[in-house]
């Protein structure tokens, strides 16, 4: 049998020491909730004081595919409640460490990388290393893919987290691990636990820039038929045969005759991905459809033509036979940071955006919030709340559908969206503010500072409203639920379908969605295996570490992030922004015409419902 927690550690970067941690939970998500509890960290300014979790699952390691994702959990500075992020891969070499889970406490003025050190026995030792920003420009590289590099020279070989220097001048900053194949950061496995800000806490709270695991520590080990085995007694065929069915998309959809979310999602989706500062929205069905033609022709041909036909595929890290990582000319292209950096902004040149893509990762920043606040800010360019000068651009973006050109357009929008960026990422102007506020805080202070009318900068904005200051940009889906009053929101825990339903069956379905999402993080499997994974966790659980794990646990955990919310005061509130509420709104006019300009309602009933469901 294997314990959950393998050897779990508390890290006090303040003190420079560590410890064992006597603690018990079937997951990393339940052991961070119960830390953070522990701390009464609900009243904690979150950019001033933290806890850390970051941590694999139960099955690290194993001959289950998918089981070697890292959690991370903290009270984010974005949403200022619990936030739970993930990244692909990275427990394989991690663990190696010899532990699963680390606890990082204690506030650090002085930047440094920790160094977790184990042998066969377990972890054996933490060191503190200083360092500087020199870091971020070491071996020709720069920023995340830089300071990966040195660790690895210098400590390793094993796996490193990083943050970029973004973290260091912003709130919403991502934690990145780039795994390094033959001495170079390899252009597969850039991943990044993206949502919430995680590396502005790590980097601004806990001052530390990197961590590096590194040993030669091996769990106990799984029986290698165990998984075939569930997988007969389960589905009735072998467990490889399930994988290859369940993670189709992600490699490769003869049906779509690509792969990958970007490959699937474009010609799935169609004209339901949002584009210009979503105001896709508003668009007749004929107008999206010629955008969609656009976006194939223009930005997911190419992909095809260089990626998926010369199957430049690769893994996480994780020995995997997804193979889900796809590459376009040395640059990793998924979904949300493709459409956040392309369409969503009005490029759609594969070419340009993979630019934007690489000067967002290097600066360690989630390129979906990114995407949302240069949206944001072009369309207010549009709508006359800004001037191009006060911007240093020189000309206003098109966003009109009828008159854009794909090619001349594109380059336009991208040279202003190029700017905003170079401002945003290194904390100059006005972009500097909204990457130091956020965008919800920043949209109420331009409101007052530039006494806007009858458009507001809060209008044009699409964000979800967490108590007094909190926020969360939505993921790239034309969806009602990624919108909708839930716990926790920028991840997939939710029905992130492009339909919509009466609220309190929308809000069951979100939270079934979410419970199941939950669990899967919880033990630390790639959200990607999930058909099988859902099925087969119970047993898993049972035959791994003797526990047993179903709908009420998930249903408990949940529960308690919803409680810390509340107590944080930092619950989700009624829609500020009209965009935002309009992602509803067009949606109902579509689907379910009788909740049309009855939004407010539909929010409502939703949010008694989840809180009724969790016994709030």
């Amino acid at each position: 049998m294997r314990s959950p927690l393998i050897n779990p550690i508390e890290v006090d970067v303040e003190e420079e020491n560590w410890k064992p941690l006597n603690l018990k939970a079937k997951g990393v998500i339940e052991a961070g909730i119960k830390l953070h509890k522990k701390a009464g960290t609900q009243t904690w300014e979150p950019l001033e004081n933290n806890i850390t979790v970051i941590g694999a699952g139960p099955f690290v390691r194993s001959p289950f595919y998918g089981s070697n994702r890292m959690i991370v959990l903290f009270k984010s500075p974005i949403t200022y409640t619990l936030h739970v992020s993930a990244c692909g891969g990275v427990g394989f070499e991690f663990v190696k460490s010899g532990t699963n889970l680390i606890v990082i406490k204690g506030k650090s003025d002085k930047k440094k990388i920790i160094i977790l050190e184990g042998d066969e026995s377990g972890i054996r030792d933490v060191k503190f290393y200083p360092v500087n920003n020199d870091v971020y420009t070491y071996s020709n590289l720069f920023g995340t893919f830089a300071i990966s590099k040195y660790m690895w020279d210098k400590f390793g070989p094993g796996r490193g987290i990083a943050v970029g220097p973004f973290a260091l001048r912003s709130r919403t900053a991502s934690l990145v691990s780039i795994e390094i194949v033959h001495g170079q950061p390899s252009p597969f496995a850039v991943d990044l636990f993206g949502r919430g800000g995680g590396g502005s806490v790590l980097a601004r709270v806990h001052g530390l820039l990197g961590i590096f695991a590194r040993g030669n520590y091996e769990p106990p080990e799984i029986p290698r038929n165990l998984p075939d085995e569930l997988s007969l007694e389960i589905f009735g065929e072998p467990y490889v045969n399930v994988v290859l069915k369940a993670t189709t998309k992600y490699r490769y959809d003869p049906k779509y005759k690509s792969g990958g979310t970007f490959g699937v999602n474009y010609p799935y989706y169609k004209d339901l991905i949002p584009t210009f500062a979503f105001n896709s929205i508003y668009f007749s069905d004929e107008i999206r459809v010629m955008i969609s033609n656009m976006i194939l022709k223009y930005f997911w041909k190419p992909f095809q033509e260089e990626t998926i036909k010369r199957r430049l595929f690769g893994g996480c890290g994780d020995p995997c036979p997804a193979a889900c990582k796809k590459v376009w000319r040395g640059v990793k292209i998924d979904y949300e940071p493709s459409d956040a950096m392309g369409p969503l902004i009005g490029i759609f040149r594969l070419d340009l955006t993979a630019g934007l893509i690489e000067m967002v990762d290097s600066f360690g920043a989630d390129a979906i919030e990114t995407g949302h606040t240069l949206a944001w800010i072009m369309d207010s360019i549009r709508h006359g709340l800004l001037k191009p000068e006060e911007l240093g651009v020189e000309r206003t973006p098109n966003f009109e559908p009828l008159s854009f050109d794909p090619i001349d357009d594109s380059e336009r929008n991208y040279e202003i969206a190029k700017k905003l960026l170079e401002d945003y990422l290194n904390g100059k102007g006005i972009m500097g503010e909204i990457a130091e506020m956020g965008i919800r805080q920043s949209a109420k202070e331009f409101d007052k500072r530039f006494n806007t009318k009858d458009t507001k900068f809060e209008d044009l904005a699409v964000y979800v409203a967490f108590g007094d200051k909190g926020y969360m940009t939505p993921n790239l889906y034309w969806a009602p639920g990624m919108v909708a009053p839930l716990y926790v929101l920028g991840r997939y825990w939710t029905n992130y379908r492009p339909t919509i339903d009466e609220p309190d069956k929308f809000a069951k379905s979100s939270l079934r969605r979410a419970l199941n999402e939950l669990l899967v993080d919880n033990a630390g499997i790639c959200r990607f295996h999930r058909r099988w994974a859902e099925k087969m966790l119970s047993s898993m659980y049972e035959r791994v570490v003797g526990e047993r794990v179903d709908e009420e646990y998930a249903k408990m955990i949940y529960k308690e992030i919803a409680t810390y919310s509340k107590e944080a005061r930092a619950e989700p509130v009624p829609w500020e922004s009209r965009k935002t509420k309009d992602i509803v709104a067009t949606m109902a006019k579509r689907l379910l015409p009788k909740w049309y300009g009855k939004e407010h309602e539909w929010w409502r009933i939703f949010k008694e419902t989840i809180d009724r469901e969790l016994g709030l």
